[in-house]
């Protein structure tokens, strides 16, 4: 049986090497080199069968569609602590101003506002909180806020809305209560914020400044500096600006958007001090 076998496995080995021709594709002749092959004519047993399985090529499995995620509902806004409770005065879509609420009231007190209202000469029913959009030297959308006196609230967002419109570039337009200054707003300017209410003395003078009653609005205050006539600068980062006859981006002079804007409005600015020049800083007198 063990030799029957062997020449069957030889046989089966040989006729596929002839079929196949061998790896070098000659005709391959099953006895070379080999004992000769037993006779398997009249087998004595029936040699057992070798069989080489087709595996039959694997049907892929059907593709399960990953399943489409339940879109969660959007959460409610928290409503705005700073705008909680009041009625808004809208000028257009971003641009709107409320009174002062609690929320904004304690966030001021001890800084731009006295911790003591008795001690300040600007009740808190004057000022108005201002939201705003503006575009940053990037060319990116910000939104803004500002405190001003009630009675300028709506002429500095239709000045803001103009600026916008053109693009005009401010690079930050914050509180003066984010740099943490009570009475004070020099970390303000140095960050070149664009600001308004700070209850605070003119600089040099016990005579309050007009920022005291959220009517004066410093622009970019490092591209325009406050300059003394001794040469001094404020902010102190302000100085590569010092030279007027530069042309730079968020200059403010007599051809600048800025100026013409504010003068339409009745603003002054105080780069036609004499004296001091304050290229930053608008103001109006609100006859109070």
């Amino acid at each position: 049986m063990k030799r029957t076998v062997t020449a069957a496995v030889m046989l089966t080995a040989a006729v596929l090497c002839a079929c196949r021709g061998g790896v070098s594709g000659e005709p391959v002749h099953a006895n070379e080199g080999k004992e000769p092959a037993v006779s398997v004519a009249e087998p004595t047993h029936t040699p057992d069968t070798v069989v080489f399985a087709v595996m039959p090529s694997a049907t892929p499995a059907p593709l399960t569609p990953s399943p489409v995620p339940t879109p969660s509902p959007t959460p409610t806004p928290e409503p705005d602590p700073y705008t909680a409770g009041t009625e808004k005065t809208v000028y257009r879509e971003g641009f709107y101003h409320v009174p002062l609420n609690d929320a904004l009231k304690a966030r001021i007190s001890g800084l731009s506002y006295p911790a003591d209202p008795s001690k300040c000469s600007v009740r808190h029913e004057e000022l108005r909180y201002l939201r705003i959009l503006y575009t940053d030297f990037e060319g990116a959308e910000r939104t803004g806020e500002l405190i001003v006196h009630e009675k300028v609230a709506d002429e500095v967002l239709e000045i803001f809305a103009a600026l916008y419109d053109a693009r005009y570039p401010l690079t930050s337009v914050r509180l003066v209560d984010d740099f943490g200054e009570p009475g004070d707003d020099t970390k303000s300017m140095e960050a070149d914020n664009t600001s308004s209410f700070c209850y605070r003395h003119v600089t040099g003078s016990k005579k309050l400044s007009r920022h005291s009653y959220g009517a004066a609005i410093d622009i970019n205050p490092r591209e325009n500096p406050y300059i003394r006539p001794d040469g001094s600068v404020s902010p102190a980062n302000a100085k590569p600006y010092v030279n007027r006859k530069n042309d730079f981006p968020g200059k403010i002079d007599r051809d600048d958007l800025c100026y013409k804007t504010f003068k339409a409005h009745g603003w002054e600015w105080g780069g036609d001090f004499k004296g001091n020049k304050d290229y930053q800083h608008f103001s109006k007198d609100i006859k109070r």
